[in-house]
């Protein structure tokens, strides 16, 4: 007889799987439709009274699509990490902070980018503002995914040296 505690994690992990599939399609969907949109006659022409194109409003709502996403799917897939990796506790949730860090810190870096062709014509002189804001944005992850990593350095390298020659002693 089965427990169901053992059913459990098969499906949150399909169920994981299946969440994290979805927002990667969607992702990849809408940089489709953002290149189709490129190639449409009259999107690189000025929004009327502002310096700003037609592509780079588009550009811009699907960045913000995208990077809501990504958002959503950083801790999506720290549970997916820590569902299928197995180890130490304190290792699997290392790994999986450093996967939802990452993530995070990427949507920052696709928001800078990607909002930069609408944002930037408008402030005229004071484009620094704009990166000095990103730059904001970016260093909180940053240290704390550095950290992360630091902190998580010997017991990982521990993990993998104790895997790598108990596998050779059993050879």
């Amino acid at each position: 007889m089965t427990e169901p505690k053992q059913t459990l994690p098969a499906s949150l992990e399909y169920e994981t799987v299946k969440s994290i599939s979805k927002l990667l399609v969607a992702t990849l969907s809408l940089l489709a439709l953002l290149w189709l949109v490129s190639l449409l006659p009259g999107i690189d022409r000025l929004v009327p009274g502002t310096p700003v194109t037609f592509a780079a409003l588009v550009g811009a709502v699907v960045t913000v699509a995208t990077v809501a996403l990504l958002l959503y799917l950083a801790p999506t897939l720290a549970e997916l990490v820590r569902s299928t990796l197995e180890g130490p506790e304190g290792v699997v949730n290392d790994v999986a902070s450093i996967v939802n860090l990452l993530v995070v810190l990427i949507a920052v870096l696709v928001a800078h980018r990607g909002l930069a062709a609408a944002t930037v014509p408008l402030l005229g002189g004071a484009t620094w503002v704009y990166d000095v804001l990103f730059l904001a944005l970016a260093l909180p992850p940053l240290a704390i995914l550095a950290a992360r990593l630091y902190v998580s350095l010997d017991p990982i390298s521990e993990l993998l040296a104790e895997r790598m020659t108990a596998s050779d002693r059993d050879d």
